[in-house]
């Protein structure tokens, strides 16, 4: 073997490379940074406490977590939504003067009698479905990889998984409001895939085949969500003692926005300000408030699999209260392999059972579809 020779007081850069040279190695591990589920972080989740009001909507998240699963079996949820009665609601002539609509329904006034004239309720319900999500880390001679590095690599396969599984928490969370229900969910044959019934496109775009360059995020884009919101009866979220929607948007739409004119002048004027007391993340950590919409900067937002400009097609997440729900059945637990080849080999995995899906009411005697808390806005950007 070749002697290193190494003469003090003459160290070079080349010397750096010389064996007898010390190398001292971090104790700090650098990963991939992630935050743990985005959406909690910014106020988006609650639990649910159930008994909302019909005319009071507290409107606190537009995300719901159950956990009823953890305590009594069964591998569905079902949530039940009863319809306000509608007869006489809305009506554009209700006393009968003018030609606007329809009088009043003669049997709900004076003395006409209400026999047989009842108004049927209609109930709608809605389903979560909670399935397995998984993952494990596996590597060989774990007293070898113990002395070839610092680190713990149980520990740290651990708090890989850990970080992995927040990832396809949010992930699932983002499968509701696209698909209908969690992936995992869908490929085990629980559920189908189904496209949001309700889809608002940016500027003078009415399909994915006519989508271009000039219908990026603008303000006019954010009225029309405010108006379709309004007019669908979307619920509205209470943040600060204002009803308002919310807005994921993703980069390079937020870039669009910022340089719309609109936007430039409200900036400039009267730019709604948070103030020093707004604590609730839902308007804190909102990037833009205008006219009733808070946007929030989301790097997750996806495009359509195909079609016109399908890759600069952006698919922002417009939410209400209530919008969509998810069921934990388990907590997160990790787990050990069993089968360890002589303990030549050493495995560590993570598991929880869950299941998120978009608010979507089917009615109990029909196929009728009710979603009454979330929309897709369609914009182009860069790809």
């Amino acid at each position: 073997m070749a002697a290193n020779v190494f003469t003090t007081g003459t160290g070079t850069a080349t010397s750096l490379a010389d064996p007898l040279v010390n190398i001292l190695f971090s104790q700090k591990l650098h990963v991939e940074t992630q935050d743990e589920l985005w959406f909690n972080q910014r106020g988006l989740m609650k639990k649910e406490d159930g008994s909302e009001s019909t005319f009071e909507r507290k409107g606190d998240s537009p995300i719901v977590v159950k956990d009823e699963f953890g305590r009594e079996r069964g591998q569905r949820i079902r949530l039940a939504l009863r319809k306000q009665l509608t007869t006489n609601v809305g009506l554009a002539d209700r006393d009968g003067a003018g030609t606007g609509g329809t009088v009043l329904n003669q049997y709900t006034f004076g003395v006409s009698s209400m026999i047989d004239q009842e108004e049927n309720m209609n109930l709608y319900d809605m389903e979560v479905v909670v399935e397995l999500m998984k993952h494990a880390v596996g590597f060989a001679t774990p007293e070898l990889q113990d002395l070839r590095t610092p680190l713990k690599m149980e520990q740290e396969a651990a708090a890989a998984l850990k970080d992995w599984l927040a990832g396809q928490y949010e992930e699932s969370i983002l499968d509701a409001h696209y698909e209908g229900n969690a992936a995992h969910v869908i490929k085990s044959g629980f559920a189908s895939a189904t496209a949001h019934p309700r889809v608002v496109w940016g500027n003078d775009a009415t399909a994915q085949s006519d989508i271009s360059s000039n219908d990026t995020l603008s303000a006019a884009d954010l009225r029309k969500v405010y108006e379709t919101c309004r007019i669908n009866n979307i619920n509205p979220l209470k943040v600060d003692g204002k009803e308002m929607y919310v807005l994921l948007a993703h980069v390079y739409s937020i870039s669009d926005l910022m340089a719309d004119a609109d936007i430039k002048n409200t900036y400039q004027n009267a730019f709604t300000r948070t103030g020093a007391g707004a604590e609730n993340p839902l308007f804190s950590r909102a990037e833009i408030i205008f006219e009733g919409i808070a946007v929030h900067e989301y790097n997750r937002i996806r495009v359509p699999g195909s079609g016109t400009n399908a890759a600069s097609t952006r698919r922002n997440i417009v939410l209400g209260a209530d919008a969509l729900i998810c069921g934990n059945a388990s907590e997160p637990r990790l787990v050990r392999r069993k089968e360890d080849a002589y303990e030549d080999r050493y495995g560590v995995g993570i598991k929880q059972i869950f299941g998120c899906a978009r608010a979507d009411f089917q009615h109990i005697n029909n196929n009728t579809t009710l979603n009454q808390s979330s929309a897709e806005l369609m914009n182009w950007s860069v790809a």
